[in-house]
């Protein structure tokens, strides 16, 4: 509105600043800086609010086929996600091994699923995913929950490899990796969860503004 010459990094610092110190809601940063830069990106967050968003040059080819493969669930449960957030907070804060070690484990996550995506791996996906899951519960009460463990549970047996929790956990979204068209059979037996599967598609931009 006020034609501000503001470039991606500035836009998605305002955002979180808004949102983190303004509104005072507990979170990262990823969100921010994912919705302002679009596309496939390996980020990096250090001290002093330093950010380095580095572009994926994964090949069209994989990057359709791992959409093809990705059921996104909506469990039809919400959550206070800025309270789990707090919790996880608090237990860095408080030392707690199990779930500062669990960080680290997902930091790793990150790498793997960086490598898997650029060298086209995508059989590696489901196994990353899973992989993250087992380490994210650990990171604080309220994560995940017997319903959410249900739904994955069934999901696996159904003949996705792999999953994930979105966001914050507790509820929202999950998401699956169903290779070789089993997302079929995944969509099928979430049905008596009384969730909701959404369409999506990637995107390869962020966020544009423009003036007529």
């Amino acid at each position: 509105m006020l034609r501000l010459p503001l470039g991606e990094y500035d836009m998605a610092h305002y955002a979180y600043e808004i949102e983190r110190r303004d509104l005072n809601l507990a979170g990262g940063r990823q969100d921010q800086y994912a919705a302002t830069f679009g596309g496939v990106n390996f980020m990096e967050f250090y001290a002093d609010d330093k950010v380095i968003v580095n572009p994926l040059r994964v090949k069209q080819q994989h990057l359709f086929e791992l959409e093809n493969n990705l059921v996104l669930y909506y469990t039809s449960t919400s959550r206070e996600s800025a309270e789990i957030i707090r919790k996880q907070s608090k237990n860095v804060t408080d030392n707690k091994e199990k779930s500062i070690e669990a960080m680290h484990h997902l930091k790793e996550q990150a790498r793997m699923m960086k490598e898997a995506l650029l060298k086209g791996r995508l059989n590696e996906i489901g196994e990353i995913l899973d992989y993250g899951f087992q380490q994210k519960r650990q990171m604080a009460e309220g994560i995940s929950n017997p319903l959410m463990e249900e739904i994955y549970e069934t999901a696996k047996k159904a003949g996705a490899t792999g999953g994930k929790i979105s966001g914050a956990g507790g509820g929202g979204f999950m998401i699956f990796y169903c290779p070789i068209n089993t997302k079929y059979k995944v969509i099928k037996s979430l049905e008596n969860f009384g969730g909701q599967v959404r369409n999506y598609q990637f995107t390869e931009h962020g966020l544009k503004t423009w003036t007529i």
